[in-house]
């Protein structure tokens, strides 16, 4: 790509200008403090185990006449608990409490460390002033330095011609230095005409500022997010965070891109309590590209047969877990709507993007979203309550096909099956009173109607009844379930052929309105066992000094479990004459059995700590841990069905075994780990599929990570794949200086040499910021930038 000196000059302007001018005042980043070591200059200072009077030693000490103050010269130190004043000279006025200090003054007064030339202290108040001062604020870690400070109640300082910064040193990465300001209760500090400096150099003037401090969550502008990509061109994402109340925040968004135009965005946050909480993304777009045709699209994009002629373009998104009436009556809800089904892959990028916000859910609610290119979104709202022995639940879902949206169909012929409901009784595993058996089941009702479809009801009841036998040896557990359904369709579309299965396609006329029923039974049983040794590897570790920091594997356990699991449930016909609404209208006939062997191996390990004890004295004590550090798996299926199939035998022989899947799961220490999956098919005499992953780490130094994912192409009776997949993953992160750390994800699909997504990325972390490049190649695009933290305590 060609690049345009002036235009990128033009733009390396605008940027200057846009972080010149923003102001750091209302940057409302919360952070926490972390560590405070670094200006711990007097951390030497002498304190004393008597908190309710002061201490004074000099090297000479006199008093005047009448006895009112008391002088001291050389190493002047007063001490009270964690309190503590060092200076050349003293002047303590006892009737007041008041001293006077001049010379190399360092003091650390309740959790903070101040440093002048000339003060004055309130002992009996904790207040004071001082003159030519430094004062480092513990919470919430900033560094003042004045000409004038003084301490008021409540742990406030307000200052003059002062320096203000989260970074030590002589000539701090960046500070702002202003006219007045104050440290509230808050720990907020607030600053009045001031310049924000980078290595003491000015770059920008502050009428007002008001420095997030990370005691306490502040309103004000986020960092900025900056890049440039060959799809959206140059970047520029501004971020306000407000503060609404102590229950609920906002971000907004106004993320320009120079080929796309401005995307507007809002994210809320809303926790009230312990068990509740909600996480809402809203973002919309005039775009200025439409792409009224196939052609129009990057390669990455075509070929779904569908088109984006929108120029309006939006997505909503968002999860809320809390309670309704009651705290037990659990309420789950998740919105996916979005505007047409290139929205999510276009824009997956940033602090509003696709990936970022399904981290998020994953992480904050367990719960995942639909894949990117998926063009069915689903939203729903789930109801629940759970008693000792039974529970209800209650569901709405509905279903946003993309394919029917934008002009690419017809909305009234759109068959998504919408839920409105879905209610549920359930009964928990328990013992029958007086017998041997258990009973567990479950009730379900559905109401489901369609745009063009089946419209009607659903009544699903299914009793079950198991007989559990254990002996020294073995748990044999029989099972049976009895299945019972009722249809109730008020009308149903002519939608034509629909495929219910691969050999089995359906014509939606067969299907027939009105009451319907059926009836299906299904049986079988568990059978497993479980054998087990312990190995003695090494005699158990004695607490002594000589075996402080000793550590050893002392035992090792090996677990044998073998298991066979059957299932059976009779073919059923007549069944096109039911609606299909999902895949439980169409019950296939089960004769299987499925049969394991899986090894486990614990290890025990003892170690020898030092702790001190209630004197202070080091002292050993014996620490124990378990590991299950390697599980090695197999597993396989006989199909009874497939075994007696009479059905496409000249096209398609028998195969009733299933590939066997052969699992290792390796954690042998902290600084490796191995998960392994391959399935090898007896008929064909090779591995159909493998997913591997393996990883070598270190806190110290970073981590490297291989993994390798491939599945061959097949074309059996009772599978189909027409496709060879293998995907290469390499990666890893090297912490190649103390605060400089380089990432890189590669991935790419070895069979048509094509690259999926490259990533690299390097971070430089300081005492009070971060700094991080990227650069990311994926089909379609080319992205690349800078983000920065200078609050990454």
């Amino acid at each position: 790509m060609k690049l345009r000196s002036p235009r990128y000059i033009s733009l390396a302007g605008l940027i200057a200008a846009l972080l010149l001018c923003l102001p750091l005042t209302m940057l409302g980043k919360d952070k926490r403090v972390s560590e405070i070591q670094r200006y711990v200059r007097g951390a030497d200072l002498p304190t004393t185990q008597e908190t309710e009077k002061w201490t004074f030693v000099a090297d000479k000490v006199s008093g005047n006449h009448t006895s009112e103050y008391l002088e001291a010269e050389g190493n002047c130190t007063l001490a009270m608990g964690d309190d503590s004043v060092r200076a050349d000279f003293a002047r303590y006025y006892q009737a007041t409490g008041w001293v006077y200090l001049r010379g190399n003054i360092r003091a650390r007064w309740q959790g903070d460390f101040l440093e002048a030339d000339e003060a004055e202290f309130d002992l009996n108040n904790m207040l004071g002033w001082l003159k030519n001062g430094r004062v480092f604020v513990a919470k919430p870690h900033v560094y003042v330095q004045a000409e004038h400070v003084e301490k008021h109640p409540g742990d406030t300082y307000t200052f003059r011609n002062a320096q203000v910064t989260r970074c030590s040193g002589e000539t701090p990465a960046w500070s702002v230095t202003a006219s007045r300001g104050d440290i509230n209760l808050d720990g907020n500090v607030r600053v009045y005409h001031s310049a924000f400096r980078i290595k003491n150099i000015p770059v920008a003037y502050l009428p007002y500022a008001k420095l997030p401090t990370g005691r306490k969550r502040q309103s004000g502008f986020l960092l900025p997010e900056i890049g440039s990509s060959s799809r959206l061109g140059f970047r520029l994402n501004l971020p306000y965070y407000w503060v609404i109340n102590d229950e609920a925040d906002a971000t907004f968004y106004e993320n320009w891109m120079s080929k796309r135009g401005l995307m507007q965005g809002v994210e809320l946050r809303y926790a009230p309590d312990s068990n509740t909480r909600g996480l809402m993304l809203g973002t919309w777009l005039n775009d200025k590209e439409v792409h009224k045709s196939e052609s129009d699209e990057s390669d990455d994009l075509d070929n779904d047969g569908m088109t984006r002629p929108n120029r309006n373009r939006w997505w909503a998104v968002g999860k809320y877990d809390g309670w309704l009436g009651s705290p037990q009556w659990k309420l789950k809800a998740d919105i996916d709507l979005v505007s047409d089904q290139n929205y999510l892959r276009e824009f997956k990028n940033g602090s509003t993007g696709f990936t970022s916000m399904r981290e998020q859910f994953i992480e904050q609610f367990g719960r995942d979203i639909d894949d990117i290119d998926d063009s069915n979104r689903t939203s729903r709202i789930y109801l629940s309550r759970s008693w000792d022995r039974f529970g209800v639940a209650g569901k709405v879902e509905y279903h946003q096909n993309l394919e029917y949206m934008n002009g690419n169909g017809d909305d009234d012929k759109d068959p998504s099956i919408q839920t409105l409901p879905e209610l549920d009784v359930f009964a928990w595993k328990d013992a029958i009173a007086g017998t041997p058996l258990e009973f567990e089941g479950g009730a379900k009702y559905d109401f489901f109607t369609s745009n063009f479809g089946p419209k009607g009801h659903r009544l699903d009841l299914n009793p079950s009844f198991s007989l559990p036998v254990r002996t020294r040896y073995l748990t044999f557990i029989p099972k049976g379930t009895v299945r019972q359904t009722w249809y109730y369709t008020d009308s149903q579309d002519d939608t034509g052929e629909r495929e219910i299965s691969r050999f089995n396609v359906e014509d939606s006329t067969d299907t027939e309105t009105g009451f319907k029923s059926r009836f299906n039974w299904e049986g079988g049983f568990s059978l497993f066992s479980e054998m087990e040794r312990i190995y003695q590897l090494n005699e158990p570790l004695q607490p002594t000094l000589s075996n402080g920091g000793t550590s050893r594997w002392v035992s090792l356990r090996h677990a044998i479990t073998p298991r066979v699991e059957y299932a059976y449930s009779p073919n059923l016909t007549g069944q096109s004459e039911l609606p299909y609404f999902d895949s439980r209208d169409r019950l296939t006939g089960t004769n299987k059995v499925t049969y394991s062997l899986t090894n486990s191996f614990d290890r025990k390990l003892q170690r020898v700590v030092m702790v001190a004890d209630d004197d202070g004295n080091e002292v050993p004590v014996l620490k124990t841990d378990y590991k299950d550090f390697l599980t090695l798996r197999l597993e396989q299926s006989y199909d009874r069905n497939e075994a007696t199939r009479n059905d496409m035998r000249s096209t398609y022989e028998r195969r009733p075994f299933s590939d066997i899947l052969a699992e290792v799961m390796l954690r042998p220490a902290e600084l490796v780990s191995l998960s392994l999956r391959a399935w090898y098919s007896p008929y064909l005499g090779s591995i159909t599929e493998h997913e591997h992953l393996l990883k070598f780490y270190r806190d110290d130094l970073g981590e490297i990570y291989a993994g390798l994912d491939f599945r061959e192409p097949v074309d059996e009776y009772l599978r189909y794949r027409d496709e060879r997949m293998t995907m290469l993953r390499l990666g890893g992160k090297w912490k190649f200086a103390n605060n400089m750390e380089v990432g890189v994800d590669w991935r790419q699909n070895l069979e048509d040499g094509r690259n999926v997504e490259t990533t690299v990325d390097l971070r430089w972390t300081r005492e009070c910021y971060d700094v991080i490049l990227y650069l990311k190649t994926e089909p379609g695009d080319t992205s690349y930038g800078v983000k920065f933290d200078l609050f990454n305590f």
